[in-house]
């Protein structure tokens, strides 16, 4: 059980360092690969620790929500921009956005999820490209990075 809740704590510390790891953090979609190659060999580390004190089922279990972020990683700005304003409609209660309608901020939920507007806003204010800058500076009025 200890085992676990490390794990857990490992997974949690990852997608902290990719999705809220400051200002000077920043990725291009090309990262998504190595960073994939980062977290399996994490799940490795929790596979193989005293011959199978975790289960491999439950290993790839809870790793379900940070491989879901790494999949947005790797999808285009385009995807991303309007996956994020389709998602940030459906959850605000907008519907379909109108002419000069500006999209809400999504609330910070704590829980990082591929689904979730802000895990994606996350992804897209860590993402080192133009269209993504440019995205938010228009909709949130963001500065630009660095």
């Amino acid at each position: 059980m200890a085992l676990k809740e490390v794990m857990r704590a490992s997974y949690d510390a990852f997608l902290m360092v990719l999705l809220a790891g400051g200002i000077s953090r920043v990725f291009n979609r090309t990262d998504q690969q190595m960073i994939q190659e980062d977290f399996e060999s994490l799940k490795k580390v929790f596979g193989s620790i005293g011959e199978g004190l975790i289960a491999e089922e439950v290993v790839e279990k809870e790793a379900d929500v940070v491989e879901g972020v790494l999949i947005l990683m790797g999808q285009s700005t385009e995807q991303l921009m309007e996956d994020f304003s389709v998602l940030t409609c459906e959850k605000s209660g907008m519907g379909v956005m109108g002419n000069g309608q500006k999209l809400p901020m999504p609330p910070t939920t704590g829980r990082w999820n591929r689904t979730d507007p802000n895990t994606i806003l996350r992804v897209l204010c860590y993402r080192n490209d133009r269209s993504a800058n440019q995205f938010l500076k228009r909709t949130f009025q963001l500065a630009k990075r660095r």
